[in-house]
């Protein structure tokens, strides 16, 4: 018997942006691809998912711009500090 083969692998999973399905395996060009994911369900929802951090990081960018960002609070505190 052979040793030649390499280790079993898990399938690796991926949406398709132009056809809103999941690829398993990278059977479609890399531009229409998100991914890999480890299960079917995670690549299922890779759009909720970067809409959500999407939306998350806009919010973030606006608290930035306005100055009220995240650490904009223990910066302004620092400030205050008696050299």
């Amino acid at each position: 018997m052979s040793e030649e083969s390499g280790p079993v692998t898990s399938p690796e999973y991926w949406f398709n942006t132009q056809t809103h399905e999941v690829e398993v395996g990278r059977r479609s060009s890399w531009s229409h691809l998100m991914g890999p994911y480890g299960t079917r369900e995670e690549a299922l929802h890779a759009l909720d998912r970067a809409r959500e951090r999407s939306d998350a990081w806009d919010h973030d960018d606006a608290e930035w711009v306005a100055g009220d960002g995240p650490g904009e609070a223990e910066g302004r505190a620092a400030d205050r500090q008696p050299s």
